[in-house]
């Protein structure tokens, strides 16, 4: 009985999109961390994240407060602002970060406004200083 589901898992990964296994495989990693997805929080609370960068936003005006980016962790996506920053050394797209911070709504959206952070190195399992101290 475990060939057919063998079988459909194969054809699967065989014929979806890149950006389905990509959320999939990152998804897989960040579970392996312990930090909650961010599909399963919401407004209020207090939640620790991991994900990939995928945009970085700076400026002023109504729309964005300070130094935003968007944090997708293969389950959802959700906007961390340092207010008053035009830039953090590090933020960049396509980096992994963990941040721990209180999760709010702005517009309909999710966002953690000044929340701690780690940047990682490479993966979701392991901080840029970690990686130092084993080299």
């Amino acid at each position: 009985m475990a060939f057919p589901r063998v079988l459909r898992d194969l054809t699967a990964r065989l014929t979806d999109p890149v950006e389905v296994l990509d959320a999939a495989d990152l998804a897989g990693r960040v579970q392996r961390t312990g930090c909650a997805r961010v599909a399963d929080v919401s407004r209020g609370d207090l939640a620790t994240l991991t994900g990939r960068i995928r945009t970085v936003l700076t400026g002023g005006g109504p729309e964005v407060l300070g130094l935003t980016a968007e944090v997708f962790d293969g389950t959802g996506a959700i906007e961390v602002c340092w207010l008053g920053r035009r830039s953090i050394p590090g933020i960049d797209t396509g980096r992994f970060i963990r941040v721990t911070g209180r999760v709010g709504d702005r517009d309909g959206r999710r966002i953690m406004f000044n929340p701690r952070y780690a940047l990682l190195d490479g993966q979701p399992c392991r901080t840029v200083e970690e990686s130092r101290d084993r080299a």
